[in-house]
């Protein structure tokens, strides 16, 4: 029994061998057909794959020379997909992100080519260290739309060198903080010299203009007849007149007239006074009365009185102040 089965068992051994030896040298073949034959149609699992593939961002920022209070602006580099865009509200909001800086602004930017995004996140340091140290700068997430889809782009951490603004030989009450010193006082010499001399100016400004304009009731810039011998009779008229000076004051007051006139004046061209300085009829009857006076002095009977000095004094002084128009 087991003599006649050695055989049957032999050949069917014989047989799986040349099987298998048969699939070895076909497999080659096959593989061949396959590559020189029709294109194989990609796998659906595996090119959605591939559409999925995370978006790496590319940081860039500068490491080193930051103080207290500096400024720090970290650029986030990403090329999106067709058809994809950063959401602004995924930016880091303004505030503090850490116990030593803040974020002050972020903004998006575009690209020179189409799809590539940049993100611009604006820190501002708050903190202070003895030694150079190596600071980090928190992570945070944007989000892409691609349509109807959300995708999340992780940034990374990166970190900076923040250095010493303040020497580390410092002394512990050096580095106690201290109420601010007082103002010092300004310099007052120069700013004395300065108001000083602005109102000096200013007065004599404002002197030459009154002059300019003949308003300086004691300095007169082109006075008339009876501006000066009112002021040339002013002082004397404080005190008790002589004869003789009566005589030179009555005769100085009729040069007065006629020059005011522009012509020698007589009782009948007496008027021509008045049209020729119109500033004098207000006067004119006060002035018709004394130059009666005077002239029957002249020329009258010797019974004549002539006026007296405070007569012609008196209107002397009102026909300056018409022929200025100011007090004098």
């Amino acid at each position: 029994m087991s003599r006649a089965a050695d055989p049957a068992i032999r050949c069917l051994s014989m047989q799986r061998i040349a099987c298998a030896i048969a699939l070895a040298l076909c497999l080659p073949l096959a593989a061949f057909a396959g590559v020189a034959g029709d294109p194989v149609e990609p796998d659906p699992i595996k090119s959605a794959a591939i559409k999925s593939d995370p978006i790496q961002p590319f940081v860039t920022l500068r490491d080193s020379g930051y103080l207290l209070g500096d400024l720090i602006d970290e650029r986030v580099e990403l090329n999106l997909p067709p058809g994809a865009s950063l959401d602004p509200d995924s930016l880091p909001l303004p505030g503090r992100v850490a116990p030593w800086m803040e974020i002050r602004s972020s903004r998006i930017e575009r690209g020179e080519q189409d799809g590539d995004q940049r993100v611009v996140v604006r820190y501002q340091i708050f903190a202070e260290v003895e030694q150079t140290e190596r600071v980090p700068i928190p992570a945070f997430k944007l989000r892409v739309r691609e349509g109807a889809r959300t995708r999340v782009v992780e940034v990374p951490a990166k970190t900076f060198m923040l250095s010493p603004a303040l020497p580390s030989t410092l002394s512990d009450e050096d580095r106690e903080l201290k109420s601010q010193a007082p103002p010092r006082p300004l310099p007052l010499g120069k700013a004395a010299f300065g108001v000083s001399s602005s109102l000096i100016a200013a007065a004599f400004c404002a002197a030459y203009l009154l002059w300019a304009h003949d308003r300086l009731p004691f300095l007169p810039r082109a006075p008339g007849p009876f501006a000066r011998l009112w002021r040339s009779w002013r002082r004397r008229s404080r005190r008790a007149l002589s004869d003789d000076d009566a005589i030179a004051l009555l005769h100085a007051w009729h040069a007065a007239l006629n020059l005011a006139a522009g012509e020698t004046l007589y009782p009948s061209t007496l008027p021509r006074l008045f049209i020729n300085a119109p500033h004098l009829q207000p006067l004119r009857t006060r002035i018709e009365e004394l130059f009666e006076k005077s002239w029957q002095s002249f020329y009258g009977p010797d019974s004549s009185r002539a006026p007296t000095a405070q007569e012609l004094l008196e209107v002397m002084c009102h026909a300056a102040e018409r022929e200025r128009g100011v007090p004098c």
